[in-house]
């Protein structure tokens, strides 16, 4: 419900009594679980952190399968997460809170190594994988905010050719 909420109206929607009320619980019972608004924030971005990315990273790093084929199972479990609404909410709740700020920086970097790794099997250059992998984190992370989803994907998404381009390897 928290998360949610973050999604739609932002941090400082985040309140206890609010979400008790729409949880219907009292508030006493809402601090049985968390101890303060703080500790209810910080499990939010632990949260975010395990689930958005170390669980995604761990799932691929267990596959073996053709690299495009392990990069669209991140694609897909990016998008069955709808991981790009809280990386958003993130984004913008870093900008009011530099520990959050300082939070996103470390999630996208261990983003970017993740992708640059898999990436490596192509053998470019370091600079192409840096570029690459950043092309691959930025575009995921936030194409379903930015494309309208359909039954089928992101309407008008190219994204056998955004892969293509990402990997440098032309599907046969």
């Amino acid at each position: 419900m928290a998360l949610n909420v973050l999604v739609s109206d932002g941090v400082d929607a985040v309140r206890i009594a609010d979400l008790a009320r729409q949880l219907k619980i009292s508030k006493s019972g809402f601090y049985w679980h968390f101890r303060d608004r703080a500790d209810l924030l910080d499990s939010m971005k632990s949260y975010w952190v395990e689930d958005f990315s170390h669980q995604i990273i761990s799932e691929t790093l267990g596959q073996e399968r053709p690299l495009r084929d392990r990069l669209l199972s991140v694609v897909q479990t990016i998008r069955k997460k709808r991981s790009g609404d809280l990386d958003l909410a993130f984004t913008s709740w870093g900008r009011s809170d530099p520990d959050v700020a300082s939070l996103v920086g470390r999630v996208t970097d261990m983003r970017v190594e993740f992708i640059r790794n898999l990436l490596a099997e192509t053998g470019c250059t370091n600079t192409e994988l840096d570029a690459r992998a950043q092309l691959f984190v930025v575009y995921f992370s936030w194409s379903e905010v930015t494309f309208a989803p359909t039954k089928y994907g992101l309407l008008g998404e190219k994204l056998n050719m955004i892969l293509d381009i990402v990997t440098g390897i032309q599907k046969p």
